[in-house]
C-alpha cells in the first residue's frame, strides 16, 4: 500500500492535482456536448461576447494536456524545486532540512497545504503518510474543495 502513490519533488500527491484527470476530462465532457449540440453552427448568431474558436482552442490544450508528474518528465520543464531536489538527491521536498523556510515551495503550501502533509509525515511517519494519500485518491479526493474555501467561493 502507498506505492501508487505519486508524490512530485515539491510533496504534492500528484493525483490530487485537477490537471492530473479531472480538469482534461471535464474539458472532453465539455467539447463532447459543444460538439452534439453543434454549438459551431448557431453560436455567432446569439452571442459575440467570446471567440467561439478559442474557446475550442482553451478546451482542446485541457484536454490533452494531463500531467504525467514530474517524476516522468512532465510539469514544468525548469522547475527550480525538481531542480533542487535533483541536484540534492532527494526523493522530494519533505526530505530537505530546509523544508520549513522554504521559498521555492511557497506556490505548494499555500495551495496544496505541503506544509501540513510536512506536519502530518512528522506525526505518523512517510510510510504512513503515503497511505492516507492513497485513501484519498481511491476516494477520488482532489484539491478543489480547499482551493474554493480558501479563495472565499
Amino acid at each position: 500500500m502507498g506505492a501508487d502513490v505519486v508524490i512530485g519533488y515539491c510533496g504534492v500527491c500528484c493525483d490530487h492535482c485537477g490537471m492530473r484527470t479531472r480538469i482534461p476530462e471535464m474539458a472532453k465532457d465539455l467539447k463532447r456536448f459543444i460538439d452534439a449540440y453543434g454549438y459551431a453552427e448557431w453560436i455567432h448568431k446569439i452571442t459575440q461576447d467570446f471567440n467561439f474558436d478559442n474557446l475550442i482552442k482553451g478546451l482542446n490544450w485541457f484536454a490533452n494536456s494531463s500531467c504525467s508528474s514530474c517524476l516522468k518528465g512532465g510539469g514544468m520543464p525548469r522547475c527550480e524545486v525538481r531542480i533542487c531536489c535533483l541536484r540534492k538527491k532527494l526523493k522530494n521536498c519533505y526530505f530537505c532540512e530546509e523544508f520549513s523556510g522554504c521559498e521555492k515551495l511557497s506556490y505548494q503550501k499555500e495551495t496544496y497545504r505541503i506544509g501540513e502533509n510536512y506536519e502530518r509525515i512528522k506525526q505518523i511517519g512517510y510510510a504512513n503518510w503515503l497511505r492516507e494519500q492513497e485513501k484519498k485518491t481511491k476516494e477520488k479526493y482532489d484539491n478543489i474543495e480547499y482551493l474554493e474555501k480558501r479563495r472565499g467561493k
